[in-house]
């Protein structure tokens, strides 16, 4: 694709796609990393799929959590190298292929650009058929004497058994009372001792993991905070106590300081994620995360539970309310850094997640929703 062509597809999506101000980026480090990504692949396009896919194996969008330049430059750039892949060759590349597909749709109004037909469905499983019935006919001829011999042999050891066992009744039957009885009890301690114990129970097996990240695998619980001061050496963190329905409250870290006052955290109702490896901030554990959620302005509002909860109810997604949590969630699996892109707030200012799919789930409780103040299509971390 020419430049005129790549800057041409750029300005048609600025006013479609929200303006430049958000498809050059919000921030000076999104800005710095959209221009960082454009500049790798200028002059060299061959790497390009192969590090996008890996690029994008936890994210929705290659910078950020909207679409950017990035992702339009570089769907230009590899339009042509993505239309002339096999369908192998998307199925190799998943991630890929699912971001293609996405901003795709997203701008496929403008016209710009010829649209791909993309197959998402999982190829069909070839089951190698069974053998023919003539087959198996014709290798029971050859193997017909080979069961008479198992089957005169069997016989054969039968016979012997038997004589055996003739002779020592006969054996016995001449023995003193004495030995009889010695001989009898024997009999009964060695049948006792074959009789089979009973089997215990087989335990039930554990249900498999799923193959990638679900929100139902991060533990989100109602939280009280108990107590609160600023952290000893850091001006913009929280040190709280926070009772999550366990025998003591857990200490929690946040960065809300400039967002909300002290006064205003105390005794205060909010939802923490409890199964995150619990990680040391400027010398100070933390064992959970506060979720709070902040608009495209700044503003920060904590997510907060139905009234009526108790600390330790759990909160969950949609119909996921049966699933049970990962115990500490494995930090090489990217769990959390998968399931919090999708993370936001609603018109009816309801914290839900937003799959790849675009389906939404809200988060609540057995007594409502979960929901914030005022900020509405916040992010929520």
């Amino acid at each position: 694709m020419s430049d005129t062509v790549t800057t041409s597809f750029l300005n048609a999506c600025q006013g479609r796609l929200g303006g430049a101000e958000l498809l050059e980026g919000k921030t000076d480090s999104d800005r710095k990393e959209i221009k960082e990504w454009i500049e790798r692949f200028e002059k060299d396009l061959t790497p390009l799929a192969k590090a996008l896919n890996e690029h994008l194996e936890t994210r929705t969008y290659i910078v950020g959590h909207s679409i950017t330049n990035a992702d339009l430059w570089t769907f230009v750039k590899i339009h042509e190298q993505f239309s002339a892949m096999s369908r192998d060759g998307q199925l190799k590349r998943p991630h890929l292929t699912r971001w293609f597909d996405l901003i795709q749709e997203q701008t496929s109004e403008l016209g710009h650009l010829a649209p791909i037909i993309i197959d998402l469905e999982a190829p069909e499983l070839q089951i190698p058929p069974k053998e023919k019935a003539t087959s198996a006919k014709a290798s029971a001829g050859s193997t017909s004497a080979s069961v008479d011999e198992k089957k005169a042999k069997k016989a054969s050891k039968k016979e012997a058994k038997t004589e055996e066992k003739k002779a020592k009744k006969e054996a016995n039957a001449a023995s003193e009372e004495g030995t009889t009885t010695t001989t009898n009890t024997g009999d009964a301690q060695k049948k006792e001792k074959k009789a089979k114990a009973p089997k215990a129970p087989a335990a039930p097996a554990a249900p498999a993991a799923p193959t990638t990240p679900q929100p139902w695998q991060v533990d989100l619980r109602v939280g009280r905070i108990l107590k609160v001061e600023k952290h000893p050496d850091a001006d913009s963190l929280y040190v709280e106590s926070i009772d999550v329905g366990e025998p003591e409250p857990r200490t929690v870290v946040s960065g809300l300081v400039k967002h909300i006052p002290i006064e205003e955290m105390e005794n205060r109702w909010l939802v923490c994620v409890c199964n995150l490896k619990p990680a040391a901030m400027r010398g100070v554990k933390s064992f959970a995360m506060v979720l709070a959620a902040t608009d495209d302005a700044g503003k920060l509002e904590l997510v907060e539970p139905p009234k009526g909860s108790k600390p330790g109810d759990k909160c969950y997604f949609g119909d996921w309310k049966d699933e049970k949590p990962d115990e500490v969630m494995n930090p090489k699996k990217k769990i959390w850094e998968t399931i919090q892109p999708g993370l936001h707030t609603t018109a009816e200012l309801r914290a839900a997640w937003k799959s790849d799919e675009g389906a939404v789930h809200v988060l609540h409780t057995e007594l409502g929703d979960c929901t914030v103040p005022s900020v509405v299509g916040a992010k929520i971390k």
